[in-house]
């Protein structure tokens, strides 16, 4: 008689778990991983990450072309930008700068309009922020001038604010 009954409590989240093309969304939508991630997210917000995951997560993004045109999109939403989210962007930018210089440096430079998206957020106090961050915390020294004159042929024939933008961070270094 005990094997009539249906003990096979397959969970909600085992059956997404399950599906092949489950997102990250559908799973977080889920009341009960949710709460049990909660400690976790609040824990990997509020606190420094061990220095090999930050390695581990700076290899990974800076090495992923399609992590960094998601990542580059960001650029292409309307002003304004919600401060918020451009902390974030310029936050994780910066930090792929400073420790995959060249790769970062490279995938930028073949975005054609990626100076010219940047200075059309200035406004943003943090693309401004990051604008400075590209031109005085590349490194070696020899990349730093690459850059500094790539920003000032991209600034070249810009309207208005990005153009004095450029030519001002030109001047500046």
């Amino acid at each position: 008689m005990f094997w009539k009954f249906d003990l096979n409590t397959t969970s909600h989240v085992d059956k997404l778990l399950d599906k092949e093309d489950v997102t990250l969304r559908e799973l977080m939508d889920e009341d009960d991983i949710l709460q049990r991630s909660m400690e976790e997210l609040v824990s990997l917000v509020t606190q420094d990450p061990a220095l090999d995951m930050e390695e581990k997560i700076n290899d990974r993004l800076g090495g992923d072309e399609t992590l960094l045109n998601l990542l580059y999109d960001f650029l292409n939403r309307e002003p304004p930008l919600s401060p918020l989210l451009a902390s974030f962007f310029s936050k994780t930018i910066g930090s792929l700068i400073e420790r995959r210089t060249e790769q970062v440096i490279v995938f930028l430079r073949k975005k054609d309009k990626f100076l010219s998206l940047v200075l059309k957020h200035i406004g943003t106090s943090a693309l401004m922020d990051l604008l400075l961050h590209l031109v005085s915390c590349v490194e070696p020294t020899g990349l730093r001038q690459e850059v500094l004159h790539w920003s000032a042929r991209s600034s070249e024939g810009s309207p208005g604010t990005a153009a004095d933008a450029g030519r001002a961070l030109w001047r500046r270094h």
